[in-house]
């Protein structure tokens, strides 16, 4: 699987934590043509399905958790694909726990883990019904299933396990709880965030626009070591990739992962199979609404920085992901925040739900396999700690501790 061409530096501290940049998608936007563009990411697409499965690893463990379920405007969903009398939906949160085999030894990755208690601005806007159903009937509107902690302590894994965090964005995410801040030690004493630099540099500098849907301190504090900013597509050993998707946001990001079950793609770009498959949906209006407008994906509108970014981000993820093993008619993108019905009158689901899963067994004993190596991020000059019981000041320069 090729590399991207990057700074010597910057690969080295990927390279100490098992991560390596790849150039599948580097040039795959560059067309003043969005139709170019999206050629060419689906054929970009398909190369980098090709080497992932040539290469042929498997994660060791996946399993995803349901966090919380919400009302959500089927207007954010679908946008004009459907007309429902009932405005609202539900949506339930999940996030990922992955295992996995890299140069730098085992690993454990959370992807999405969020805390349902956090406000951005938007929450303080809502009005009218929702506004005081939520109010009044908070816990009966808004169910909580599990919490991360819970679902970590359930499968055998701790918190100093956590090798990296991650998400499809940082909307909606107070990362001071898991990183730690001046004020708080870290839930997860040695994870990074791993988080593309277009997302962390717009995160910290926001137009309005953009900050009704972000924490207004959400990454204040957070030590400069516990970051790494990713400038490219990455992979984090063989079996596992971190693949930059912009459209919801500039700096949004899906993971892929190589399972026993064929490779699926977890991303925040829809909230149901309907949204990649629409021309086979059953929700009213959506297959019409496909056939008549030629769209082969949906994407949902609650945050569009870049619309069109975000179909091809949908095409390139639908490219990627295998068929689904039950309906092949639908690939295997899995929603990190996924359409499922609840009680009347938001008992809408989706066509086909993927729903709680798992794949392996997890272990806790990587454990044993991590390190500590600390060395000069040259991105922003602090520095980082990861597994190897080494000290790197530079490229050229290794000191054992």
């Amino acid at each position: 699987m090729s590399s991207a061409p990057l700074n010597l530096s910057y690969e080295l501290v990927l390279e100490t934590l098992g991560i390596r940049p790849i150039s599948h998608f580097s040039n795959s936007r560059e067309s003043l043509s969005p139709n170019e563009r999206l050629k060419q990411v689906e054929y970009q697409a398909r190369t980098f399905v090709d080497d992932l499965k040539l290469i042929n690893q498997q994660v060791h463990y996946l399993q995803t958790f349901d966090l919380v379920s919400m009302p959500y405007s089927v207007k954010s969903a679908f946008g004009n694909a459907t007309r429902l009398i009932n405005p609202y939906l539900y949506i339930t949160h999940r996030f990922v726990v992955v295992q996995f085999a890299t140069h730098a030894g085992n690993k454990t990755l959370l992807f999405s883990p969020s805390d349902a208690h956090i406000k951005t601005p938007f929450n303080g806007t809502q009005k009218g019904l929702m506004h005081w159903l939520q109010r009044g009937f908070k816990h009966w509107l808004i169910p909580r299933h599990n919490t991360v902690e819970s679902a970590l302590k359930s499968t055998g894994i701790s918190p100093g396990d956590i090798d990296f965090i991650c998400y499809s964005n940082l909307q909606g995410q107070d990362l001071r709880k898991w990183l730690g801040s001046h004020e708080k030690k870290a839930y997860f004493p040695n994870a990074k965030l791993l988080v593309m630099s277009q997302e962390w540099e717009a995160a910290k500098d926001m137009i309005p626009l953009q900050s009704q849907n972000y924490p207004t301190d959400g990454l204040d504090g957070i030590p400069a070591e516990k970051v790494i900013p990713l400038h490219s597509s990455i992979m984090l050993g063989d079996s596992l990739a971190l693949i930059q998707t912009p459209g919801k946001t500039q700096g949004n990001q899906t993971l892929i992962a190589h399972t026993d079950n064929g490779i699926s793609a977890f991303s925040h770009n829809g909230i149901s199979t309907d949204n990649y498959s629409p021309q086979y949906s059953t929700i009213y209006g959506i297959a019409d609404y496909s056939a008549t407008t030629n769209m082969s994906v949906i994407p949902n509108t609650d945050a569009p920085e870049l619309s069109i970014d975000q179909y091809i981000s949908m095409q390139l993820e639908k490219t990627i992901a295998d068929a689904h093993p039950i309906d092949s008619r639908f690939n295997n993108v899995i929603p990190v925040a996924e359409l499922r019905a609840r009680w009347h009158p938001f008992a809408l689901s989706s066509t086909l739900t993927f729903g709680e899963f798992k794949i392996g067994e997890p272990s806790s004993t990587l454990a044993q396999n991590r390190a500590t190596v600390t060395y000069k991020n040259t991105l922003t000059n602090n520095p980082i700690t990861s597994n190897n019981n080494q000290t790197i000041d530079s490229p050229e320069t290794v000191h054992e501790t």
